[in-house]
C-alpha cells in the first residue's frame, strides 16, 4: 500500500523533498514506516526522525491525516493506504 510522507520545515531541507510516496505491506505501523523512509533517506534525515533506539524522536511532531501521534503511539498507531504522515521538527525562537 502506498502512504505519503510530508516533510515540513528543517525537515523539508534535510530530506531535500517536500515529500516521498512509501510503499509499505498492509498493517504496517507508523514506527515501521518511519524506519522504512529514514533508511531510504539516508542517515541525516534518520538521526532528525529517530533515535538510536530507532524510535520517533520526543521533539518530532507527527501527524497521520491531521491527527496527532505521539512517539509512544507510533508503534501502535496502524497505517492504511493512502495516509498521509506530516513531520514538522520543533520550531523555537523569541
Amino acid at each position: 500500500m502506498k502512504v505519503t510522507f510530508q516533510f515540513e520545515a528543517q525537515l523539508r531541507a534535510v530530506a531535500g523533498v517536500g515529500s516521498r510516496d512509501v510503499q509499505v505491506p498492509e498493517g504496517t505501523s507508523l514506527l515501521a514506516a518511519m524506519q522504512q523512509v529514514s533508511d531510504e533517506a539516508g542517515d541525516v534525515v534518520r538521526d532528525r526522525l529517530l533515535t538510536t533506539q530507532r524510535t520517533v524522536q520526543l521533539s518530532l511532531l507527527v501527524f497521520v491525516n491531521e491527527q496527532p501521534v505521539t512517539s509512544a503511539a507510533a508503534e501502535s498507531c496502524l497505517l492504511q493506504s493512502g495516509d498521509t504522515i506530516l513531520l514538522l521538527s520543533p520550531i523555537s525562537g523569541g
